[in-house]
């Protein structure tokens, strides 16, 4: 069964599971927290934003366990929308908030359960098009589908998917940007660059995904680079297929005239001001990071975003070496978005001493095709080596949920 039934059925699974494993083990956590330490408070991270109160022990394990770090901000945005009184927040680009917003429109209770709603049923659909776009860019000779079965379970499995069920933007941006991975496989340009550009509308980086896009174009039509002569005949049909690629990056300047619209402080402002980052050039932001991780060893080997820039570079390595992975649009976004990733590095807070690239392991998250390369590890091996490989997994998810729920992993 490889059809879209067997789609729906392995990507609404798994997100539903996933939810309610995670709702279960964080509301364990707090309530294990408030017993022992007594007034320890739910919204720990709520100070500058003016949300709902959570006022019951159910709601607290439920929904407040969720109001950590970004998530604030986001709740905060759909909440209370773009203000000048919490700048820290409008760095976000607009998509995530709004479909929080939407949700609680349509929903009964808070915003807090329409944000519950929204990011399990994106996380389904992310994993209902991985699972689909396998099947067609991966294909085995005889129908099996294992591959789109584990690569859908390594997402999910991922020690930090905690943060797809959060109220943050990473299901919701992991589902645009697969979905525009999946339309471009059955050459349905329009609907990818829709999807590109929602991404857009999500994260601000995604307006890198034409790139991407028309390199994806480029190989699946075996562009002749080879020619140059027969460059302007073979461009031209493909100009006239993919011209609306250029609405994916139209997402941004939206971005940027609605917060003009607002008198909103400048990105890079904000940024400094509020969250202690600056941008470089990526081959500083490396050094930079690499330089941090060998000053700082003893802080480097329980800090998972050192952990992740070492283990991407790895997994981007072993995706250009492996024949079978060696697609160069699906290299292009994961080295593409490692450099971006890398070239946003933060201050220590409150100060002006050099950190490294924070938030970086969970950044990392949507970088999919990194997961379809474990998934082709993991099923390749032995059974008890796909056992043991899946309760290490299972295991960093338990424990980053509960320090999750602490507020001692993120932001």
């Amino acid at each position: 069964m490889t059809g879209w039934r067997a789609a729906w059925t392995w990507g609404i699974g798994a997100a539903l599971l996933h939810r309610l494993l995670l709702t279960v083990l964080l509301g364990i956590a707090w309530s294990v927290v408030a017993v022992n330490f007594g007034g320890a408070s739910v919204d720990i991270h709520t100070a500058n934003a003016d949300l709902p109160p959570i006022d019951s022990p159910i709601t607290e394990a439920v929904f407040g366990v969720w109001r950590r770090w970004d998530a604030v901000h986001y709740l905060d945005l759909a909440h209370n929308g773009y203000r000048l009184d919490n700048p820290g927040a409008t760095v976000f680009n607009v998509l995530t908030p709004l479909a929080f917003l939407t949700a609680d429109v349509l929903l009964p209770g808070s915003i807090d359960l329409a944000a519950l709603v929204v990011e399990t049923a994106a996380f389904a659909l992310a994993l209902t098009l991985l699972y689909r776009f396998v099947i067609i860019t991966f294909p085995h000779e005889d129908g099996d589908d294992s591959l789109a079965r584990w690569s859908v379970a390594i997402v999910a499995l991922q020690p930090l998917s905690v943060f797809f069920a959060a109220p943050m933007s990473e299901s919701i941006y992991l589902a645009c940007v697969v979905g525009m991975f999946y339309c471009l496989a059955i050459r349905r340009v329009p609907l990818a660059a829709l999807c590109g550009f929602l991404a857009t509308l999500t994260r601000s980086q995604g307006a890198l995904l034409i790139g991407v896009a028309v390199l994806y174009l480029l190989e699946q039509e075996r562009f002749p680079f080879t020619q140059p002569r027969s460059w302007w005949s073979a461009a031209r049909p493909l100009i006239r297929r993919t011209w609306t690629l250029a609405l994916i990056p139209f997402g941004l300047i939206l971005f940027y005239a609605y917060r003009a619209g607002l008198n909103l402080p400048p990105l890079e402002q904000v940024y400094a001001a509020s969250s202690y980052v600056f941008f470089t050039n990526p081959l500083d932001g490396l050094l930079i990071n690499l330089r941090w991780i060998g000053t700082h060893v003893s802080q480097a080997l329980v800090n998972p975003d050192a952990w992740a820039i070492l283990v991407c570079i790895l997994l981007l390595l072993l995706q250009i070496r492996l024949k079978r992975h060696r697609r160069w649009a699906l290299i292009a976004y994961t080295a593409g978005y490692l450099l971006v990733y890398i070239s946003k590095v933060n201050w220590v807070w409150g100060t002006d001493e050099l950190y490294m690239t924070q938030s970086f392991s969970r950044y990392a998250l949507v970088l999919f095709p990194f997961s379809i390369l474990i998934a082709d590890g993991f099923r390749s091996t032995t059974k008890w080596g796909r056992i043991v490989g899946a309760v290490v997994l299972a295991f960093g998810v338990i424990s980053f949920g509960a320090l999750f729920v602490l507020a001692l992993v993120g932001p």
